[in-house]
């Protein structure tokens, strides 16, 4: 009797030991790409490469069943085509679904030497739906991705079937806290250091979901590992023509949805009412 109650008392301990040497035995690196493989399963996608304009093009493809239409999900800035794993589940059954990396992001070409603007970032869109051979397609972008498939679409409207736009970058006649930090010297959006990625989930998500330490811990190593190509794409977004971004806009045909959340510290919601005037078919 005594022995059993000390093995009882001790399994909370040797469970404990058991989890800490199976993850010392799996890198984080490894846990992270076995989340994400699921993810991606789960989502129906696969993880594919191409070569458009000498560049190496990363993109998550789901199947594509007869009848459906293709649409195209463009991320934001720092980010990359696995922030749309989740809302992929629940899109996958009604179309075809194409997610790239676009150049300066993820697992495509990043090369100081480029330029990463919004305008160019259309260009590099195009040429890669066009790869694909994909004509018309439904396009919907986050942030600065937003910016980017309005602008698609404004510029190739005969390829466009619909846009959704979630808290568009392109327009600032209302500032947000972000312009006030970078005024005062400071970009919450570039992570200098692994331990400060913290403090960018926190600035750019008004509810942060759970994400085990393991999977928190690679994303914040290469969010510190990309602190240089982030400073050049952002400095090339911010160079842009914000007045020709704005000139463009009326020419969108499609239906075009803009949604936006109003607690965004990054881009204020106040620019809502502005897409909408702007864009006739909103």
């Amino acid at each position: 009797m005594r022995l059993y109650s000390s093995v009882t008392a001790a399994r909370p301990l040797i469970l404990l030991l058991i989890t800490a040497l199976v993850l010392v035995a799996c890198s984080r690196e490894g846990i992270y790409h076995a989340a994400m493989d699921r993810e991606k399963s789960m989502a129906s996608m696969e993880s594919r490469t191409l070569q458009v304009d000498g560049m190496d093009i990363a993109y998550l493809e789901s199947p594509r069943r007869e009848g459906q239409e293709t649409l195209v999900m463009v991320h934001g800035f720092g980010a990359n085509n696995l922030n749309w794993l989740r809302l992929a589940r629940h899109l996958q059954q009604d179309y075809h679904l194409i997610a790239p990396d676009l150049p300066g992001h993820g697992q495509s070409t990043q090369d100081l030497s480029l330029n990463y603007s919004i305008e160019h970032q259309v260009e590099n869109l195009a040429a890669i739906l066009k790869a694909l051979d994909l004509d018309n397609v439904h396009l919907v972008g986050n942030s600065m991705g937003g910016a980017i498939v309005a602008l698609y679409g404004a510029v190739y409207p005969e390829h466009t079937l619909s846009l959704s736009l979630l808290n568009p970058a392109g327009i600032q006649d209302h500032p947000a806290e972000l312009d006030e930090r970078i005024e005062a010297g400071n970009n919450p959006l570039v992570v200098d250091d692994p331990a400060n990625y913290s403090d960018l989930m926190d600035f750019v998500m008004e509810q942060r979901p759970f994400i085990p330490w393991p999977i928190s811990g690679v994303m914040a190593q290469r969010a510190a590992a990309n602190q240089e190509i982030n400073r050049k794409i952002f400095e090339d977004i911010r160079g842009g023509s914000a007045d020709e971004f704005r000139e463009l806009l009326p020419r969108i045909e499609a239906p075009t949805l803009v949604l936006w959340g109003e607690e965004d510290r990054v881009l204020s919601a106040k620019n809502a009412p502005v897409f909408g005037e702007l864009i006739s078919t909103s």
